[in-house]
């Protein structure tokens, strides 16, 4: 399947009305830009957490081999990059999908 053919199905099944959208412009506004503030404030936070904890080892306050510390900012610095991208959605929506199919859905 090309991206043609995607997209042309795609358009035959989701009929998107402008007026609706129109309606809603000032709130998909206020949410996007409500979202990009909290994702740089997360990574912010993350970014001045993982250089404190790097000045805090080389003084030597702190241990370089603490895996609990680099396990959590593993998982915070994927939480915030799968939030950025918007591929959060993508899973959330191809867990739907899945859930659909197998009869959860309506």
């Amino acid at each position: 399947m090309t991206d043609n053919d995607y997209i042309s199905k795609m358009k035959k099944m989701y009929k998107v009305d402008p007026d609706v959208v129109d309606g809603m412009n000032w709130f998909l506004v206020l949410a996007g830009a409500a979202g990009t503030i909290l994702c740089v404030l997360a990574l912010s936070y993350w970014l001045i957490r993982f250089f404190g904890f790097l000045l805090s080892a080389s003084r030597g306050a702190k241990s370089i081999k603490d895996t609990r510390f680099w396990r959590n900012m593993g998982v915070a610095l994927l939480i915030i990059i799968l939030i950025m991208t918007g591929s959060v959605f993508t899973l959330l929506s191809q867990f739907y999908d899945y859930m659909a199919l197998w009869g959860w859905g309506s």
